[in-house]
């Protein structure tokens, strides 16, 4: 889900007119009745006479009825759309707070999803420490008609996210004050996510000499190992916190988290201030911002443990092993046996003194991997990945990761060169590009082997790394995409021959993962199970749920492969950032492997990198008018896509969606083409003053159309149509309806955009199934792929409207409506060479001679239609010789003053438009006081 896009209010519902009194109706009845009185002389016959006014009485109820039933449904309506918008409001604004939670874990976190501990985080999250939970800006925006006062209080409530977590740079310091045990607490409780979220390698802490930090004698944190590695994110060692109680002196240089009482006086050095009055009540301060939030407070007890828990981990991963728990990577990584010729063989851990090694091609192909959570499944595929990683080059395996918990178990193996790519959630467009790709990857690796004359990859002839799937949570991934079962099922029936392999990681098998595609999987591996039945199903027993909960029952697991009579105990190897991260530069001069999997098009593709693509690539689209990056999953190439030569192009689209770049984009290759104005008056200069041949461009046509009046419209539509059948063609508007649909239909090619709702999708011609509506400006469907179009900086220019000069040499009609403002313009306009006159100030038998006579200056009368119907001779006279100007706002006029018939140039009215009507001309847009 994307929260870019803004979710629409409701149209609040308009109010059905009121229905006037009909006069005609109750009139008719009535004078038929008297009539049939007169005729027949019965009074029976007026009764007749009454059924009009009755008729007319109950029109007038039932449409005041059906007015109400109206309103009710409407408000009905209503109601139900704005309930739908909030509640879609809520359930992004929950995702929203779930996703800021998984993100930015606080210590109640962790201790329910301890696997997460020390794991690798987003970029700049290890920055931002979790202060409490409060009110915070929320992504989630509504658009829409807000005028409604339970609109608006919508509208501002979806503004801010509740019970979200509020975070700062804890690198600036941080002060505690309040009641002292209460602030002793929540300082506890901030040490103990630093620790919990950075590794003792990055992270020192320092403490008071006080039995309120005894607590902290045994983290891993408070003596940091011994060759610790250089601190990553500051490159001079691990990074150093010191705790104390405020004005304790003079403190060592470092990170400073301080606690004091309220209103104490607090350390310049810390940035950040927590004034806490109870867990629930307390003030944030970083400069002049307040904010009210709840804080998260640890007792002794509660940070003794859990500080029991970071030490047993340090002790895992710096070596200080007892003789049950697991080694370290570095320990198993070049046992005997590990990277053995024509297999993926590999150490995962240890039984005892003995090391358990698995090898996926001769006990595979595939493999299974359960446990629940917190029993170290991603520990394992971490250990794993890093073991093949090391024991083998690009040239010979290469890995496809797919983690549908977040993206957080294979973040820190992303850099690794074998890593061809790391997919998170997928969308529905997104499982059917994963589709697409993996059979195109199969159908790759048929191809390579036929073109050898190999029966399978074992052959010598055959140059290609084997492709290791890695999927964690496979049963959520089929749960939410039945489509992608059917493309698994494949690559386990035929991944052997073909050097495809599957590891699939799940907390359970039963009921969640197919039968055919676990019987494909004879490499199995258990850890602890919630109960027996899981365990049969995976390693034929229940020695997975009996394994212990908790810390102990981590990382402890049992292997069964095909040959096996019985599973085999496993205690895995924990992998450190520090083995990482020298595996990655080991291995950095190896060739990256191709990817099966193409990164999704770019959200943003510039005209020159299309260029450059297309002229690196000698695509067909060289010569053409550039368009767009089009993706092809199923032959695993994305190319640039050029304008057809003839014909044209559609782009529907909602606002924002990227259509006025298009316009851009082609107007930036081609030099000649006529680009419509979004004003009136260009638009209709544009359309009817050039032939129709060239390239035309009109963005917003929909728009456009309803813009002009009806009569024009009409004109405009017909000239659309004519160019889209004999010339080219580029229009983008935000829906299809009249005509614009059937200009639209003459038209070869359409893209759709981002729009609002599915049925707007439909509308405008796209299948139900392919409607996506969080796609980013520039990316939509052309034919039947996804393409990015791409984005120039360069914007078109237009002609500007063109407004022709009127010379009063002899005499000249005016007719408006505001003739007395006219007059008093066109005078205070004038040099004194002209008269100007009001028609109604003429004597009412003047002729043409009459008036002329009377003044050697040019003459402009100036009347209304009224005054000019009046004067009908001097009107038939003058409309013969004479020219007339009619004002833009007296458009019926122009036909009854000026007996125009045909269709004059479209004049924006209120803007002191008219138009001139010579003897034997067209009319022409003039400016009414703009006489020369």
């Amino acid at each position: 889900m994307s929260f870019d896009e803004p979710l629409i209010l409701p149209a609040v519902p308009v109010a059905p007119t009121r229905a006037s009194f009909p006069v005609v109706a109750p009139i008719v009845p009535l004078i038929g009745g008297v009539a049939l009185w007169a005729i027949i002389g019965s009074p029976f016959a007026l009764l007749f006479a009454l059924l009009g006014p009755l008729v007319a009485l109950g029109g007038l109820i039932d449409h005041a009825r059906s007015g109400r039933r109206q309103r009710a449904r409407s408000e009905v309506e209503y109601a139900r759309a704005l309930a739908e918008v909030e509640a879609a409001a809520i359930e992004r604004q929950s995702r929203e707070r779930s996703e800021l939670r998984a993100k930015h874990p606080d210590v109640a976190a962790f201790a329910l999803r301890a696997e997460q501990i020390w794991r690798a985080a987003p970029p700049g999250s290890r920055d931002l420490a979790v202060l409490g939970h409060g009110r915070r800006p929320s992504m989630t925006r509504l658009t829409g008609d807000t005028s409604r006062p339970e609109a608006e209080r919508l509208r501002r409530a979806s503004a801010r996210l509740a019970d979200a977590p509020l975070t700062a740079d804890w690198r600036g310091g941080i002060a505690v004050r309040g009641e002292p045990s209460l602030a002793l607490a929540v300082l506890r409780a901030l040490v103990l996510q630093l620790c919990l979220t950075h590794t003792p390698e990055t992270l020192r802490i320092e403490s008071a000499r006080s039995d309120k930090w005894e607590w902290m004698s045994g983290l891993p944190h408070h003596h940091a190992p011994t060759g610790a590695p250089p601190n990553a994110e500051r490159g001079d060692g691990p990074t150093r916190v010191v705790v104390g109680p405020a004005g304790a002196g003079p403190t060592p240089t470092g990170v400073l988290l301080t606690w004091g009482s309220a209103g104490s006086t607090i350390d310049p050095r810390c940035g950040v201030v927590l004034d806490v009055r109870e867990p629930d009540d307390a003030t944030l301060v970083i400069g002049v911002d307040r904010t009210e939030l709840a804080v998260e407070a640890v007792s002794d007890a509660q940070a003794r443990a859990m500080a029991r828990v970071l030490t047993d981990r340090g002790q895992k991963l710096y070596g200080r092993y007892e003789s049950d728990q697991s080694a370290t990577f570095s320990a198993v990584r070049n046992v005997p046996g590990v990277g053995s010729p024509g297999g993926l063989s590999v150490a995962l851990g240890c039984d005892g003194d003995r090391h358990v090694l698995v090898d996926l091609v001769r006990d595979g192909p595939h493999a299974v991997i359960t446990g629940i959570t917190g029993s170290g499944k991603s520990e394992l595929l971490t250990t794993w990945i890093a073991g093949l990683c090391s024991a083998y080059s690009t040239r010979e395996v290469s890995f496809l990761l797919a983690d549908f918990k977040g993206g957080m178990t294979f973040d820190a193996l992303a850099d690794l060169p074998h890593v061809t790519g790391v997919i998170t959630d997928l969308d529905g467009g997104s499982a059917e590009r994963a589709i697409a790709s993996l059979r195109a990857e199969m159908r790759r690796r048929e191809h390579e082997l036929a073109l050898r004359g190999a029966r399978d990859i074992a052959d010598p002839r055959v140059d290609l790394p084997r492709l290791v799937i890695v999927v964690d949570e496979f049963a959520a991934l089929l749960a939410e995409h039945e489509g992608l079962h059917r493309i698994f099922a494949d690559v386990a029936a035929r991944g052997r021959a073909l050097g495809m392999h599957l590891v699939l990681g799940s907390q359970r098998v039963s009921g969640a993962m197919p039968d055919a595609l676990l019987a494909n999987c004879p490499l199995r591996i258990a850890l602890r199970a919630a109960d027996s039945a899981d365990s049969r199903a995976v390693i034929g027993d229940d020695s997975a749920s009996r394994l212990p909960g908790g810390l102990p029952g981590s990382g402890r697991a049992f292997v069964r492969r095909a040959g096996d009579s019985a599973p085999h105990p496993l205690r895995v190897a924990l992998t450190s950032i520090a083995d990482l991260a020298d595996i990655a530069a080991s291995t950095r001069t190896q060739d990256a492997p191709r990817s099966p999997w193409l990164p999704a098009l770019p959200a943003l593709v510039t005209l020159e990198h299309l260029r450059e693509r297309s002229l690196r690539e000698h695509s067909e689209a060289d010569a053409g008018v550039l368009l767009a990056l089009a993706d092809d999953p199923s032959r695993q190439r994305q190319f640039p896509i050029a304008l057809a030569e003839t014909g044209g192009l559609a782009v529907i689209g909602r606002g924002a969606s990227g259509k006025s770049s298009i316009i851009a984009l082609i107007a930036a290759q081609v030099g000649d083409a006529i680009v419509v104005p979004e004003d009136l008056e260009g638009a209709w200069d544009t359309l009817m003053g050039a032939d129709e041949s060239g390239l035309w461009l009109i963005d917003d046509a929909d728009d456009l159309l309803a813009r002009f009046p009806p009569d024009h419209s009409v004109a405009v539509s017909e000239r659309l149509d004519r160019i889209a059948r004999a010339g080219r063609l580029v229009v983008t508007a935000r829906s299809l309806s009249g005509r614009l649909a059937r200009i639209v239909d003459a038209l070869p090619q359409r893209a759709l955009l981002a729009l609002s709702t599915r049925m707007d999708h439909v509308a405008a011609g796209g299948e139900g199934s392919a409607f996506r509506p969080d796609l980013p400006p520039g990316r939509g469907r052309l034919a039947t792929g996804d393409v990015q179009f791409a984005w120039t900086d360069e914007r078109p220019s237009s002609a500007p409207a063109r407004l022709a000069i009127w010379y009063p040499e002899v005499l000249t009609g005016v007719v408006t409506r505001q003739t007395d403002a006219v007059v008093d313009a066109l005078r205070a306009s004038g040099d004194g060479s002209r008269d100007v006159r009001l028609l109604r100030q003429i004597p009412a038998a003047s002729r043409i001679s009459d008036i002329v006579e009377e003044s050697r200056e040019p003459q402009i009368l100036v009347g209304d239609g009224e005054d000019w119907l009046a004067r009908w001779g001097l009107l038939q006279e003058l409309r013969a010789r004479h020219p007339l100007v009619i004002d833009a706002d007296c458009a019926t006029e122009l036909r009854t003053v000026a007996g125009e018939r045909s269709l004059p140039p479209y004049a924006r009215p209120g803007a002191g438009r008219a138009w001139l009507c010579a003897p034997a001309s067209r009319p022409v847009r003039v400016n009414l006081l703009g006489v020369t």
